[in-house]
């Protein structure tokens, strides 16, 4: 307790701040303490640790396997269970991090339980050893569904990089900015974080040298139409922020509802041509991945340019020239 209390004196006294940026504070802390939103959030946690990328696979073959009798090696000696203390342990620790992650923190990201995921696991493949003598075709099932989970998008919101859906929102990114590069080179380019770093910082291997760029937070409607009043890029590099869910049945939707505005500040990227029209700019590149897209646009605005001539001859400077 000492060590941490003389890090929040130590930062307060350099920032002026307890508990580090305000609004990450907001985000992550105070914005989350309502009623409304912790019953919400125990849900999609719930459904996380139990359902999410196939762990449903695992999950229900255990309940299956929890109605039929434990097997015995021996007459009369039945295989082991995990220790009912052990149990309680790990049953504890579920609760107070399902509990705990349903409070704090504003986006509701499954890596935020990934601790849990082993502990799950052992109970699963502790009850199948117990109770099923082929167990081990359960295990390789398993491995199959989370294997299958990689490559297959699920009908609900995840985060790209849950998946290798992250590795199509890269190729994505990767040939929008080399189109980029090639049809507006030297250009003020309009983007988003990510796309924002990628092309500031040529360490991270998208650009060989910095361009400059005209930052808003997303593709929603309200950021694109702050964008309109911007005038001072000549190409927009847009692209989905979150993972566009397959037209389904609402039924099926799971997750995706308007109460993920309200308390979870959740929105829709409007589509490409869309944004082009909006924006007054020509899409000149475009192209999908699983349900990622992205695209490239050009804005062909007027322009200011100044003419000087050489000393000495009878026009000094000339004027301005809109082209």
């Amino acid at each position: 307790m000492l060590p941490l209390a003389a890090w929040y004196a130590y930062h307060f006294a350099k920032t002026g701040h307890v508990f580090g940026n305000p609004q990450y504070v907001r985000y992550n802390a105070v914005g989350t303490l309502h009623v409304i939103r912790f019953v919400l959030a125990l849900g999609e946690r719930l459904m996380q640790i139990t359902f999410y990328m196939n762990l449903f696979v695992p999950v229900l073959c255990m309940v299956a396997a929890m109605f039929l009798p434990a097997l015995e090696d021996e007459p009369g000696v039945k295989r082991p269970r995990v220790s009912w203390n052990a149990q309680a342990q790990i049953g504890i620790l579920l609760l107070a991090n399902v509990l705990l992650f349903s409070v704090l923190g504003g986006a509701l990201l499954a890596r935020y339980l990934l601790p849990l995921y082993p502990l799950i696991l052992l109970l699963c493949v502790s009850t199948w050893r117990r109770r099923v003598r082929q167990w081990g075709w359960l295990v390789a099932l398993s491995g199959v569904a989370f294997l299958l989970a990689l490559f297959i998008n699920p009908p609900y919101r995840f985060a790209p990089e849950d998946n290798l859906t992250y590795r199509s929102m890269i190729v994505l990114q990767q040939r929008g900015v080399a189109e980029l590069l090639h049809v507006a080179p030297g250009g003020v380019v309009l983007t988003a974080w990510p796309a924002t770093d990628e092309l500031r910082k040529p360490e991270l291997g998208y650009v060989k040298h910095p361009v400059r760029v005209v930052a808003i937070d997303n593709f929603s409607l309200p950021q694109v139409e702050r964008a309109t009043a911007m005038h001072d890029y000549d190409a927009a590099l847009i692209f989905s922020t979150k993972y566009q869910i397959v037209r389904l049945p609402n039924w099926l939707r799971l997750g995706d509802t308007a109460w993920n505005e309200r308390y979870f500040g959740q929105y829709t990227d409007l589509p490409p041509k869309l944004i082009a029209r909006l924006l007054q700019g020509d899409r000149v590149w475009e192209a999908n991945s699983r349900g990622m897209w992205a695209a490239v646009l050009l804005f062909n605005r007027p322009q200011m340019a100044e003419v000087r001539h050489p000393a000495g001859t009878a026009k000094a400077k000339a004027d301005s020239l809109r082209e």
